[in-house]
């Protein structure tokens, strides 16, 4: 399993055209963001804002560049972000490096020291096929298993590892049913199920993506404090209207050809009766997990027991009792995501205390007015466009601040309204292999083209921006009064 991750990783990094060295176009985008700040470095102060504030756009402007084009990892954008702010004399060096000393960072940390435990004794292997066992009986119910399965793993274990695990287990089944690669609708389907569910069942739940985190973390920080319980309550209802949505959706768009299953069945129960039973380490690690998520859900308090300390406890655990080791953790846990988290929240906070955040919102009103309804319609599609074309992350952290600033100054838009409203639309990426890990891992087994993903994620994307708005406007603002 540890191989096929590894593989998916480096065609992952092949698709998205990363290379070790500086290319000509890399230097072009590093030199352009730069520029960026160079020019609001000698531009005049507008009406309404302070230098440091000024500066902060600028800051903001060449992190968007940055991270959208990757010309340098993610990570390296993040920490450029920390030091930049005390260089320029924004923030003092001591106020923007405390900001990544923010619980939620630990709280990520934790919960990846999880998912790895999961990974390394195969658990979530087993998890996977015992799923899909329930879901063999026509080729639809399938696909909807595998969109099912991938969306349930994504609530405790992050998206791109849920894709990188079921990738092999689906194109074993494929092959073993015969399917040709781009000619198959079952084939594209049966992929597109693994990227959609992943990305849909990231919303679910704190673990599922980085930016959720993120967004509780910048909450956390102007005094609104979301529990694990919390985000289920806000999320659970998009994900699921979202999935038989865009399930229907996948069929519609690829009306699927094969009428049996049989080889398929046989060969998810062939995987099954190779994993054997749950040995020591397994259940060890099944319960552990199952401890921290009760606790994450019913016991979590924003002051002493918080989620970061919960997750923390539960890694510790894993130490304990001999289920998981520090190489374990050098090996799994993506540091890189914990830099970038960290470059978002000064970041985030540099928006808010040197008003800039406000300043921009303020602009934002000239074209949307104080109307809510246009407010919270036009954060959706802002934040689905974005997310499309570069990092969740890097989407959700630039827009944030935004977003907060907007809240302090429309009537029936909380903060806390519009941080949902950016994270949950922030892991809608469907268009483009590009959005997010989970369509590059999927495309990567070249059963779908990328017009195939697009003519899809075009209408999913609508589909679900529609779902999130109407749960805003009716669940949301009705029921929980964000």
């Amino acid at each position: 399993m540890e191989k096929d991750t590894e593989k998916m990783e480096e065609e992952y990094k092949v698709i998205k055209g990363k290379s070790p060295t500086l290319s000509k176009r890399n230097i072009l985008f590093i030199a352009v963001a730069f520029l960026v700040v160079v020019l609001f470095y000698f531009l005049p102060i507008p009406e309404g804002l302070s230098n440091n504030g000024k500066m902060m756009i600028g800051i903001l402007l060449m992190g968007g560049i940055l991270w959208i084009t990757e010309p340098i990892p993610l990570a390296v954008t993040g920490l450029l972000i920390i030091i930049i702010q005390p260089i320029l004399g924004i923030m003092p060096a001591g106020d923007v490096f405390s900001s990544f000393g923010n619980q939620a960072v630990f709280f990520l940390i934790g919960a990846f020291i999880l998912a790895g435990a999961l990974e390394k004794h195969g658990l979530h292997k087993r998890i996977a096929l015992k799923f899909l066992s329930f879901f063999e009986k026509n080729p639809k119910l399938f696909t909807f298993g595998i969109m099912i399965s991938c969306a349930f793993l994504s609530f405790i274990m992050p998206e791109h590892g849920v894709a990188a695990m079921f990738l092999p287990i689906v194109i074993s089944i494929l092959i073993a049913m015969k399917i040709t690669p781009r000619k198959s609708n079952f084939g594209i389907v049966s992929m597109l199920s693994i990227a959609y569910g992943c990305s849909i069942g990231s919303l679910g739940t704190l673990i599922g993506g980085a930016r959720n985190p993120l967004t509780i973390g910048m909450l956390s920080d102007i005094g609104y404090s979301v529990s694990f319980f919390d985000w289920m309550t806000y999320s659970m209802p998009i994900v699921f209207i979202s999935l038989p949505l865009v399930w229907l959706i996948l069929h519609i768009s690829f009306p699927i050809e094969i009428k049996n299953i049989a080889s398929a069945k046989t060969e998810i129960n062939r995987q099954v009766s190779r994993s054997g039973k749950m040995g020591r380490y397994e259940l060890t690690v099944l319960c552990i997990v199952v401890l921290t998520i009760i606790l994450w859900i019913f016991v979590s308090s924003p002051t002493y027991f918080s989620l970061a300390v919960i997750a923390i406890l539960g890694s510790i655990l894993l130490f304990f009792t001999g289920c998981i080791t520090w190489k374990d953790v050098e090996q799994r846990v993506p540091w890189g995501i914990i830099l970038l988290y960290g470059g978002a929240i000064t970041l985030g906070i540099g928006m808010q205390k040197t008003g800039a955040g406000s300043w921009i919102a303020h602009r934002l009103f000239d074209v949307t007015g104080n109307n809510p309804y246009l407010v919270i319609f036009g954060l959706i599609i802002l934040t689905v466009l974005l997310t499309n074309i570069m990092s969740n992350v890097g989407a959700v952290a630039i827009l944030l601040p935004i977003g907060l600033a907007i809240a302090t100054e429309v009537p029936g838009v909380s903060p806390l309204l519009a941080s949902m409203l950016i994270a949950l639309s922030g892991g809608l990426a469907f268009i483009f292999i590009i959005a997010t890990p989970g369509n590059a891992i999927a495309y990567s087994s070249g059963y779908f083209s990328s017009r195939d993903l697009l003519k899809a994620g075009v209408v999913a994307n609508i589909a679900c921006i529609g779902v999130i708005f109407l749960v805003a406007i009716i669940y949301w603002k009705g029921v929980l009064n964000l």
